[in-house]
């Protein structure tokens, strides 16, 4: 399956989704598990200490086990933050305890008054997405944060943070046609394993 045209990405999104909302509790169980398992056996990349994720939401995969994981390796864990009027994102420390608070996408996030980290010094980034292909490229939903927020990367690959898509296998896809500003992944980790792109 290969995108074309703006409308042929909106016609994608909505068809991945789709296919990643009706997945079953039992087979969002067993990746979320999987995904945590292989990502802190570390035996395909070193996590670092600072590692950003995400909060799951509209079936991606339940990041839940994986947090649980590295909160009790003692691991300093932050999610992204959107801030209004900005294009790129934020990204503050998850503060076992304190409670999140709603972004305008309704999305959990910490508040303000929790630290920033810089893109620069996250060691790992455990991204979300709505579809991938077997060169890393990426499908999001096309406001472009990450890409704007890391496209440092695009200067220096050797760069940090590793950036690790988390999906579910049904949102590979054949290829997608990747645009000047996409920042690629370095792997991707998905039920069935991990694979390496760069």
């Amino acid at each position: 399956m290969q995108d074309k045209s703006p409308s042929d990405k909106i016609q994608l999104r909505k068809a991945l989704r789709a296919q990643r909302r009706g997945l079953s509790p039992q087979v969002q169980h067993e990746t979320a598990r999987t995904v945590a398992e292989i990502a802190l056996g570390e035996a395909h990349f070193p996590l670092g200490q600072h590692i950003a994720l995400f909060m799951s939401a509209d079936g991606e995969v339940d990041t839940g086990p994986l947090l649980d994981g590295l909160l009790a390796r003692g691991k300093a864990c932050y999610l992204p933050v959107l801030v209004e009027d900005t294009t790129s994102l934020l990204f503050r420390q998850l503060v076992p305890g304190r409670p999140l608070v709603t972004n305008f996408y309704g999305l959990k996030e910490p508040d303000a008054e929790v630290p920033v980290i810089a893109p620069e010094q996250l060691d790992t980034v455990f991204m979300p997405l709505v579809g991938f292909d077997g060169s890393g490229n990426r499908l999001g939903m096309g406001k472009g944060y990450y890409d704007r927020t890391f496209a440092f990367l695009a200067e220096n690959a050797a760069a940090s943070p590793v950036l690790i898509g988390l999906a579910h296998e049904c949102q590979r896809v054949g290829k997608l046609e990747a645009a000047a500003w996409d920042v690629p992944l370095w792997g991707i980790l998905t039920g069935l394993g991990f694979t390496r792109f760069r």
